[in-house]
C-alpha cells in the first residue's frame, strides 16, 4: 500500500484594506478577494531581500508544497485568517520598480530585467496606478523597490 503523503502549505496573505499610510485611501476595502475571484487580480508583489521565494517556488513546483492564499478576516495579525485560494502552480518573477521624483513623478517597473507597462503591472495586481504607486512608494518613501512576483496564472511579462 501506497502512502499518501499530504503536501505542506505556504501562506500568503493579501491585505483587506489599504495601509494606514495609503493618502487615499487608508483603511478602505482592498477588493483583492474579489479581484482574485473574478480573474481580476492575477498576481501579487513582495519583497524578498532574504530571497525565500525561489525557494518556496521550487517547492510548490515539485509538488511538495502548495500556495494557501489568505486574506485576515479583521485587524492583520490579531483576527483569524479566511482561505481566498490554493495554488499547486504559480509563476515567479523578479521586479524592480524605481519613482522618480520632480515635475512630473514617473515610476518604472522592470520584471526579469525588461521594461514593462507600469498599468499593466498595477491592473494585474488588482489596483490603478495612483493606489499602486503610493501602496509601494507612499509620502516620501524610498525611490527604488526590489522584490518578486508571484503569479496565480500562466501569465508572465
Amino acid at each position: 500500500m501506497k502512502k499518501v503523503i499530504e503536501k505542506k502549505k505556504i501562506v500568503l496573505t493579501l491585505s483587506r484594506t489599504f495601509p494606514s499610510w495609503h493618502r487615499f485611501l487608508s483603511g478602505e476595502l482592498t477588493g483583492f478577494a474579489e479581484a482574485l475571484r473574478s480573474g481580476q487580480k492575477i498576481h501579487t508583489i513582495r519583497e524578498d531581500a532574504k530571497h525565500l521565494w525561489p525557494k518556496k517556488y521550487e517547492e510548490i513546483v515539485f509538488g511538495r508544497k502548495y500556495l494557501s492564499v489568505r486574506e485576515w478576516t479583521g485587524k492583520p495579525y490579531n483576527s483569524e485568517q479566511r482561505e481566498l485560494a490554493r495554488y499547486d502552480e504559480i509563476g515567479l518573477q523578479r521586479v524592480s520598480m524605481f519613482r522618480s521624483v520632480g515635475d512630473e513623478p514617473m515610476l518604472r517597473v522592470y520584471v526579469d530585467g525588461k521594461e514593462v507597462s507600469v498599468e499593466d503591472v498595477a491592473r494585474n495586481d488588482g489596483m490603478d496606478v495612483e493606489d499602486f504607486t503610493e501602496w509601494f512608494f507612499h509620502g516620501g518613501g524610498p525611490a527604488s523597490f526590489e522584490g518578486v512576483i508571484i503569479h496565480f496564472t500562466k501569465f508572465r511579462y
